[in-house]
Formats: C-alpha cells, structure tokens, sequence
C-alpha cells in the first residue's frame, strides 16, 4: 500500500478555494487547507501510518468538490451537503478517492470519506474533520482520521477525476 494510508486518500484531498460571493446561500470550502491525518491498518497484522504536515486543495463549484491531497498522491471527487440551520457556514462533505470501484481487496485501491465542514467566507477561514475507510489488492484495510484548517481561500483550480 502506498505510504501505508493511500487516504482521505483522504478528505479529507476532503476531505476545499475561493471564499463564498456574498449572498451565497451555501458555504464553499474552495481553497488550501492544512492539517494531519493518521491511520490505522490491517494487513495480516496491525499498522499504522500518517502524515502530520499534510496539505489538501479543493475546488467546489456549486455542491461538487474535486480534492487534491498531499500534491497529488491522493485524488478525490467529492459532494458537499449544507447543514439546514446553517448552510452559509456549516455542513459535511463526502469523497471518493479517484478510481475507487466495487472489488474489494481485488480491484484498484478505494476508499470513502466523510467529513464535518465549516467555512467561514468573510475570515476565509474553515476546519474540516473526518473519516475515512480504505482497501487495497495490497490486501490491506485501514481506517484513518483527518483534521485540517484552511490557510487560504484562493482557487487551487484542482481539475476533477477522470
């Protein structure tokens, strides 16, 4: 397995770039996003790995998110669902790592990822926090945690899958 975590392929890539024009009715996680993530695994025996600098981009455009974690090792296409009571500021997010499919410890490596979001448009500020489940033909299957705060508000451009 590729660094022993291949999460959020992680969200939390987010796992968000620009802040939220004003009078949006959603919060946009748009931007560059810092944190860690740390995973747990079995392959035959118990692991663990994780990445305490790691930095996720993300490009929301309207609901649809595309997440680029740790400079391209992990890839994400994503949907953000705005929190009711406060949709310009809250809400959570899933993602999909690129290529994930429907064979586990089989196909390619796959995992899922949910995580709570805030994101503040005027500050250009946020916090995601989340979880993740990944499986690899390694075979391996890892579970990890993710938490970031956003540095900048400013469109990363990352391109969605393929």
């Amino acid at each position: 397995m590729t660094a022993f975590r291949l999460p959020a392929l992680c969200l939390v890539s987010c796992l968000a770039a620009a802040a939220v024009a004003p009078g949006a009715s959603a919060f946009d996680l748009t931007g560059t996003w810092e944190g860690r993530w740390s995973c747990q695994g079995f392959d035959g025996a118990k692991f663990r790995s994780g990445n305490s600098q790691s930095i996720v981009l993300i490009t929301q455009t309207g609901t649809t998110l595309a997440v680029n974690m740790d400079n391209g090792d992990y890839l994400y296409n994503g949907a953000a669902i705005f929190d009711t009571a406060s949709p310009d500021t809250k809400g959570e997010v899933v993602l999909t790592q690129c290529g994930t499919d429907n064979l586990p410890l089989a196909g390619a490596d796959s995992e899922i990822l949910r995580a709570k979001a805030k994101a503040d448009a005027e500050k250009g500020s946020g916090s995601l926090k989340g979880l993740s489940i990944f499986e690899s033909a390694v075979p391996d299957i890892i579970t990890c945690k993710y938490s970031y705060k956003r540095t900048s508000a400013a469109n990363p451009a990352v391109p969605a899958c393929p």
